[in-house]
């Protein structure tokens, strides 16, 4: 039986799907409303555990708790089916496979149909902030 993850990377490595990654995020258009952007603050903990745990920067501090975005790229077919997810700016491989594994399994189908016949690079943002207090 085959993984989300392992499923998503085949499907990545079909010639449909060899669209090069894009280098500059402000050419690819932005996902309006994306609910992953407004859910991702509830992994939060989750985040902060495995950042935490690893050799991750990149979260700031923010009024004295850390503030993690990470921008997030994906790959969409014409009708929103997610082709392949490329987070950006996480300098964490866990927080990465983190949430890219949480996209797959909860918001899979929260993306917008493109109606584009080749597919079509979109972005977003996923948010976590935590305190590290006692």
């Amino acid at each position: 039986m085959m993984t989300p993850l392992l499923s998503l990377m085949l499907a990545a490595a079909t010639p449909q799907a060899a669209q090069p990654m894009p280098q500059d995020l402000s050419e690819v258009p932005e996902i309006p409303d994306w609910l992953g952007r407004k859910n991702s603050p509830q992994w939060s903990e989750d985040v902060a555990k495995l950042y935490r745990r690893g050799a991750c920067s990149g979260a700031v501090n923010r009024q004295g708790s850390q503030y993690l975005e990470m921008d997030m790229l994906f790959l969409l077919s014409g009708d929103g089916k997610l082709m392949k997810i490329a987070p950006v700016n996480a300098s964490c491989p866990g927080v990465e496979k983190f949430v890219s594994n949480r996209i797959l399994s909860s918001l899979s189908r929260s993306f917008p149909k493109t109606g584009s016949a080749e597919p079509v690079w979109m972005r977003s943002q996923v948010r976590f902030l935590w305190s590290d207090a006692p």
